[in-house]
């Protein structure tokens, strides 16, 4: 076991300086979504598959938006090992106050920048290295490994890891998922809060500003309708003790990372007015207004338990409807299953991190693989200037990340059962 660890770890260092530049050709490909288009950027990854003769096929509905699958057995049976990243990436934001080329994947100071460098580009980059290290050692591992590099993950699409899961199910699930968003290398996240978001209109008649007791006023209703929504964010909430226990076992890093009150937060239903549409004229007294709502739902809770009393708000304000554009359940797995295990002795020895198995506040895919009862993992870098001016990976973090990556996803393929 030793042996076949120091042949892994000398792979990878061998493989520096072509890592560093697969993630830099990684970036320089843009893979905006929306609108979506991943051809080139799921080019230079297939690049890099192709030079390790490791074989791959690509699925999905829409050809612009391609999903990299890949798949081999080990030499004995063992369990079946899921990794997963995204291609796509948010479009760049405000690009006048970059200090580096959005697009040129420059390193700087010890970090490389660029539109997707840290979300996620990074983990996907090393996803697909992690796959075909492995790959070179097939013989000697237990079980299976599968590579999922997908697009459409950003805008919550179809054309991505839902495609995969309910298309491709029996290849693609498997025993566990890891996962490689960025968030902080010092956290495993084995849970996130499910968003639950309703859409509210409010209809009246409206008239000239000058007549308010003509008509109610639809932004004044939406206005009183927000102030009971508020309400929600009071909801006590029956965590699962051992959701429970993580958070309060890691509430300091928690707040470290993401900022004072993220660990309370973690708890907590909240509430986000994200849209409040109404009017036309100042002059004019508003008949319709419409306010679309953010809720997070932490565990413990259901869109089921919420709804009801969304509903009941909403039907004591004159004019005032509702519709549901999405819920979903919130899940969670084991944060003492071994991956969990694999990835907090191996940061320990690798990089001297004490890594705290958290849940996470924000959306990924693992909540895919998680619906269908498959325990899911993320670990990755440091989420640094996600979306913003200036997103980058610092390299050296990300050198110590893949390491805890790929030695994490061996020990897991040489233990030779599922768990």
């Amino acid at each position: 076991m030793s042996a076949l660890r120091d042949l892994l770890v000398a792979r990878i260092a061998a493989d520096d300086a072509a890592l560093v530049q697969l993630l830099g050709d990684f970036v320089r490909a843009a893979s905006p979504n929306p609108p979506g288009d991943t051809r080139a950027a799921a080019a230079v990854l297939m690049r890099w598959l192709e030079d390790c003769g490791v074989p791959y096929r690509l699925v999905g509905p829409d050809p612009a938006m391609p999903n990299i699958l890949a798949s081999f057995e080990g030499g004995r049976p063992g369990p079946h090992l899921v990794l997963n990243g995204h291609i796509d990436t948010f479009p760049t934001i405000a690009a006048e106050r970059w200090t580096q080329d959005p697009l040129g994947g420059a390193v700087a100071d010890g970090r490389l920048y660029g539109t997707g460098s840290s979300d996620m580009k990074q983990g996907t980059a090393s996803m697909v290295a992690l796959f075909c290290w492995l790959h070179a050692i097939r013989d000697r591992l237990a079980g299976r490994l599968t590579l999922t590099a997908v697009s459409d993950e950003e805008t919550f699409g179809p054309n991505g890891a839902r495609y995969l899961v309910e298309h491709h199910a029996a290849e693609v699930l498997g025993d566990c998922l890891l996962n490689a968003e960025p968030g902080a290398p010092t956290t495993v996240r084995f849970a996130e809060k499910s968003p639950l978001w309703v859409a509210i209109e409010v209809q009246t008649m409206g008239c000239h500003g000058a007549y308010t007791h003509k008509s109610p006023s639809a932004t004044k209703i939406a206005a009183a309708i927000i102030e009971d929504l508020a309400a929600l964010e009071a909801t006590e909430v029956p965590l699962p003790p051992a959701v429970a226990q993580a958070i309060e076992a890691g509430a300091s890093e928690i707040d470290r990372v993401h900022l004072p009150g993220a660990a309370r937060t973690m708890g907590a239903v909240t509430l986000n007015i994200g849209i409040w549409q109404g009017g036309t004229l100042v002059n004019m007294l508003p008949g319709h207004c419409r306010i679309e709502a953010d809720i997070r739902l932490p565990w413990g809770t259901t869109p089921d338990t919420i709804l009801p009393r969304i509903a009941e708000i909403v039907g004591h304000h004159q004019g005032a409807s509702m519709q549901v554009m999405s819920k979903q359940t919130p899940r969670w797995s084991d944060p003492a299953h071994p991956m969990v295990g694999n990835i907090i002795r191996n940061a320990a020895q690798v990089a001297g991190w004490q890594v705290r198995p958290i849940p996470s506040l924000a959306g990924t895919d693992s909540r895919l693989w998680r619906e269908r009862g498959v325990p899911a993992f993320t670990y990755g870098t440091t989420a640094t200037n996600v979306a913003m001016p200036d997103e980058h990976t610092d390299l050296d973090e990300w050198r110590k990340v893949v390491r805890v990556q790929a030695l994490s996803a061996l020990d897991y393929l040489t233990q030779g059962r599922a768990a």
